[in-house]
């Protein structure tokens, strides 16, 4: 078997020799070209995302060069969950490990089999041209039906571009930093909840044009409760990592009963960010404040009282009377939700911790 060789592994090798080849198996990628990583960071929920190809053009602009942590076309990953740094071996998602070995065995397995095949084909011809006078013998070697390893990888729901470096990635829901250059990504994906609320209002809007009032009032309900649950969660995640970072002693207490619904009201969460030394709102004038306490106020009863407006609502609003329905508006939740953009924007751009551990890149 001195000619034999493993020509499907051969495609792969980068080093060694035949006996010992050193192979470069290609990750699994989805349907949209990423392929998976997950953070080693022991403590780090959920650490599973995802990475798609670079940008033929990459490059970040000077005025940005303070934000990243490594430029572009160098090796290291960002967890964009904890923002844990280390080189892409680390990150190396288990499953794709299992998937390449997987393979290699198939390859193997399939490679001898058709070494098999030939010898065997080799040996009848021999035999049969040696002559009548010979004992007829003939080789044969089984058919392998055994099919090629198949891995099929998803696309995480979240499918986002760094402003910063141009780099696609996919996480689930909620994430801050890039996991390509490393930058804060925070606004980002608040941006992208901005985006999806712009839409369901834009959509509410088409849907009362044909003459559907209350089914457009209950979109336009569900985009207005889809701007507080975005905020609530973005500034609970934000929050989370803050305190690690800040008080990494006190992160055990970080549990769902510390913060349960906190956040859905304004003080409340002040009192929770004044335990760091921050205050989301500091950037909103009285007026803002007013509109936000309203609305938070009003995605409740949306949200839970089917739209009804009850005595504690009817005193904050001074509007609408107990037992009418509250008044939903294109432009309030439109500007509901730039507000909480503003507020998410605000924490992300004057907390450090959400800036490179190093300003030496160049």
């Amino acid at each position: 078997m001195t000619d034999f060789h493993f020509r499907r592994l051969e495609q792969y090798q980068t080093g060694g020799t035949g006996n010992h080849m050193m192979l470069s198996i290609p990750a699994p990628t989805s349907p949209s070209g990423k392929v998976y990583r997950c953070c080693p960071a022991p403590d780090c929920t959920p650490s599973l995302f995802q990475l798609g190809n670079p940008p033929s053009e990459q490059t970040i602009a000077e005025w940005h060069l303070n934000l990243i942590r490594r430029p572009p076309k160098t090796p290291g990953i960002t967890c964009p969950y904890c923002g844990y740094d280390g080189p892409d071996s680390e990150f190396t998602f288990r499953g794709d490990l299992e998937a390449a070995k997987e393979y290699i065995a198939w390859a193997a397995r399939q490679d001898i089999h058709d070494h098999l095949v030939q010898m065997a084909s080799d040996f009848n011809r021999r035999t049969q041209n040696a002559g009548r006078n010979f004992i007829s013998v003939k080789m044969e070697v089984k058919s392998s039906s055994e099919p090629e390893p198949f891995v099929w990888r998803e696309d995480l729901l979240r499918d986002l571009t760094c402003d910063i470096c141009g780099r696609r990635y996919g996480v689930y829901a909620v994430a801050l930093f890039c996991p390509d250059c490393g930058a804060r990504n925070i606004h980002v994906h608040f941006g992208r909840e901005v985006e999806l609320i712009r839409q369901q209002v834009e959509l509410a809007g088409n849907i009362e044009r044909e003459g559907k009032e209350e089914l457009a009032y209950r979109l336009l309900g569900n985009a207005h409760e889809d701007v507080l649950t975005a905020f609530e969660t973005y500034l609970k995640t934000t929050f989370r990592f803050l305190v690690k970072s800040r008080l990494p002693q006190q992160a055990i207490f970080l549990g769902k009963k510390a913060t349960h619904n906190r956040f859905q009201n304004i003080e409340r969460g002040q009192e929770l960010f004044a335990k760091i030394r921050e205050n989301p709102y500091k950037g909103l004038d009285e007026d803002d404040l007013k509109f936000l306490r309203l609305n938070i106020e009003k995605r409740h009863i949306v949200g839970h009282n089917l739209g009804i407006a009850d005595e504690g609502y009817s005193e904050v609003s001074q509007t609408e009377e107990p037992g009418q329905t509250v008044r939903l508006l294109a432009d309030e939740v439109s500007r509901f939700a730039e507000l909480c953009r503003r507020v998410i924007v605000s924490l992300e751009e004057k907390c450090p911790e959400f800036l490179p551990p190093k300003h030496d890149i160049a």
